[in-house]
């Protein structure tokens, strides 16, 4: 009976300070630019850790393509990332250009991104076709409206005449004072940008035809369709079908299980702090999983058996 009770004192023992060396632990979350809405979704992320006494904060980045090469080089505890250059980079195609971040697992789904171009009101740029020949600001160069943007244009033959990147705050300056002709963003609804632009000069929400959408998605197939709703913003009357792309929280394969397990439980038992940074995270539920594109973290897993929830054979890591 005393050989039992002291290994029982042992485990609780072992459990209150791997506990302790999680609630210590420093996190860095890898955004995007100020004013979009991975660095908004990432504060929110953030305050969820910081809740359970992670030493957490959020680094401006280059976004996706940024954060996939500092969470594989270890340099980054979370990075958020988009669906088609995590796939890509895993795979070392596309972008990647031969290059495998092999190093990345999925932690969390988070939302798709809209791709949405939008002008101010009185501008004439109303559909996708009148960007031919325009000036477009594009997020910063190597995030997902910048590489993926770049593609649609390619794969339409509608091109613009010039490109323009930047941070979205510089963007709404941009365009309220005529320096571009209109913007775009890939991200979760609605966008602080826009948002922000509309609220001074109202704006023309431009999305892709449904049939342009379908003929891309033939060529990418990690993309998506869905509509902006009516009501996401003043000058959306109707749902305007658009291109989407999933986005998930990514860390290093070799991140503590524990820690990578007590992150995810976190995001779920504190839902309502995620909502209350952006209703986007509406779509951070379990079962969305399924629009991952690179295989889970075991501690992520251990999270996701222990929910019922299951797990396609493509997120379970070979190694």
């Amino acid at each position: 009976m005393k050989k039992l009770v002291t290994v029982t004192a042992s485990a609780i023992l072992a459990t209150s300070l791997c506990t302790t060396a999680q609630a210590s632990q420093d996190v860095t979350i890898g955004a995007a630019s100020v004013g979009g809405t991975f660095y908004v979704w990432a504060s929110g992320m953030a305050s969820v850790l910081n809740k359970i006494g992670m030493n957490t904060n959020v680094e401006v980045t280059g976004g996706p393509l940024h954060n996939i090469q500092l969470v594989h080089g270890g340099e980054l505890e979370l990075g958020l990332v988009t669906a088609a250059p995590a796939y890509e980079g895993l795979l070392g195609i596309e972008w990647a250009d031969g290059q495998k971040y092999d190093n990345i697992r999925a932690v969390l789904p988070m939302y798709p991104s809209y791709f949405t171009w939008w002008s101010v009101k009185d501008s004439d740029i109303k559909t996708f076709e009148d960007l031919e020949g325009k000036v477009v600001a594009m997020g910063p160069a190597g995030g997902t409206p910048d590489a993926y943007g770049r593609k649609v244009y390619d794969h339409t033959g509608i091109q613009p005449s010039q490109i323009v990147n930047a941070g979205f705050s510089d963007i709404v300056n941009q365009l309220r004072d005529g320096q571009v002709d209109a913007a775009l963003t890939t991200a979760g609804l609605p966008h602080p940008a826009v948002a922000e632009t509309e609220s001074t000069h109202g704006i023309n929400l431009i999305t892709l035809p449904k049939e342009i959408s379908q003929s891309f998605i033939g060529e990418y197939p990690y993309f998506g369709t869905d509509v902006v709703p009516a009501g996401t913003y003043d000058a959306v009357t109707e749902d305007q079908p658009t291109l989407t792309v999933w986005n998930f929280l990514i860390t290093n394969k070799e991140q503590s299980d524990d820690l990578v397990y007590e992150m995810v439980k976190a995001a779920f038992e504190h839902h309502d702090t995620l909502m209350e940074t952006h209703r986007a995270s509406e779509h951070v539920i379990l079962e969305n999983i399924a629009e991952i594109t690179v295989p889970l973290h075991p501690g992520a897993i251990r999270y996701y058996e222990e929910q019922g929830v299951d797990i396609p054979d493509r997120l379970i890591p070979e190694d």
